[in-house]
């Protein structure tokens, strides 16, 4: 061949070598002959390749043993101690060491050599006696698949971290806005108990009731513990009724029950505003529909009435029964389950009503657990005396005896 020919070959194989490979590739060559090796690295050390020669395969094997991490692996078949297929065999079988490519050198050319050479995971061959052109042209082949699919590896493992801090951020946000509806409704069940007759204990029961009906229907564990959740916002609307017309004993006048029953569209309004659950805005807006397609606000039957507003429906009525109104005396148990029996159908969801009834236990162990006679523990703040995280607060800080201690910072007294 014209030398000048090879020449410009391999300055232009080195320019490529330079340029679509990273610096340095680790090569690890293996072979016991000394011309073989000497061969081997005069063929590729022009091309920036970081060699590693060893003078039979169990060197070779030490050394990743003791943590080389080669590219590529250039191998003779037949040695000594560990041959070629047995290097092969080992890279292929570990983890971390899989993916580095072996050429297996040989001098072998029958078929079942190249076979057993293949079983044994090598992806590529070269047969003696070879020319360094070909040697070089597969060794770069095989480090550019190397670099291509190291590049890929990497982007994966970027992008599934990525992945992962953003489902992170998502869990962190969820959370949030859970706490944070939490919270909404707790302020809101405040607002509703500073305007209604009805009691704490009767918000619990109506929760835990509707919990309970919406477990027995087998509605989805999450949709269950929201609708527990919100039941207690129910009628969060009345804090948009006047007192004349919410706490008046005895019954309303038409006028004043068309005000009263506006109470579901000021809930509903409230929470969508406030950007409160689905689920809640549903409850507060609906659980006066009835099943036959009698109740209000928009006579909705049947399904039309999302499962959380007649769940709550049945729950707040049932509980309305059997405890003391400002309009009404508590009836008695069996009369209370005689109404709700009657109005399966009509008032009620007849599946819901026979859940009721399925879980009679438990539905007596929450009225037991939360009857009114019953002080809930909760902290009422008063005008007299400030919440307990200001009260650390003043007591850390020594303030002036009386009212005063309470007041913003200032020279001046606002009071005059």
């Amino acid at each position: 061949m014209n030398e000048s020919l090879v020449s410009r070959t391999d300055s232009h194989e080195q320019l490529l070598a330079v340029t679509d490979l990273p610096a340095l590739p680790v090569v690890c060559l293996v072979d016991d002959e000394e011309n073989n090796l000497f061969l081997f690295q005069r063929s590729l050390k022009p091309f920036g390749y970081e060699l590693r020669s060893f003078r039979d395969g169990q060197e070779l094997l030490e050394a990743l043993g003791a943590g080389l991490m080669p590219d590529l692996v250039v191998s003779d078949v037949m040695m000594p101690k560990v041959n070629g297929y047995q290097v092969c065999e080992y890279l292929k079988s570990d983890p971390v060491l899989s993916k580095v490519p072996v050429v297996l050198v040989t001098g072998l050319n029958e078929i079942k050599d190249k076979v057993r050479g293949l079983e044994a995971g090598a992806d590529d061959f070269l047969h003696k006696p070879f020319h360094p052109l070909e040697l070089r042209a597969r060794v770069k082949s095989l480090l550019r698949i190397k670099s291509q699919s190291d590049q890929l590896e990497t982007q994966n493992r970027l992008l599934a971290d990525t992945n992962l801090l953003l489902e992170e951020r998502v869990r962190q946000r969820t959370t949030e806005l859970e706490e944070l509806t939490i919270g909404l409704t707790a302020a809101l069940e405040r607002a509703n108990k500073m305007n209604d007759e009805d009691t704490g204990n009767h918000i619990k029961r109506v929760c835990h009731f509707s919990e309970l009906f919406a477990r027995g229907i087998s509605l989805e564990p999450a949709t269950v513990v929201r609708i527990g959740r919100y039941a207690s916002l129910h009628d969060v609307g009345k804090v948009g009724i006047t007192d004349a017309i919410l706490k008046k004993p005895g019954g309303l006048t038409p006028p004043e029950w068309e005000e009263m029953k506006r109470h579901t569209i000021y809930g509903y309004e409230l929470l969508r505003v406030a950007g409160a659950d689905r689920i809640a805005q549903n409850i507060a807006l609906c659980h006066h529909e009835k099943f036959d397609g009698t109740g209000y606000p928009y006579g909705l039957r049947g399904e039309q009435i999302p499962i959380e507003a007649r769940i709550v429906a049945l729950a707040d009525v049932y509980d309305a029964l059997t405890n003391k109104r400002c309009y009404k005396e508590a009836y008695s148990e069996d009369r209370a389950e005689n109404i709700i029996r009657a109005s399966a159908g009509k008032h009620f969801d007849p599946e819901l009503v026979q859940t009721l009834f399925d879980h009679h236990a438990e539905v007596k162990a929450i009225k037991d657990a939360y009857r009114d006679d019953i002080k809930l523990v909760d902290e009422f703040v008063s005008m007299d005396t400030p919440p307990a995280h200001l009260l650390a607060r003043i007591s850390a800080s020594s303030p002036l005896p009386g009212p005063r201690a309470l007041r913003p910072d200032s020279d001046v007294d606002r009071t005059g």
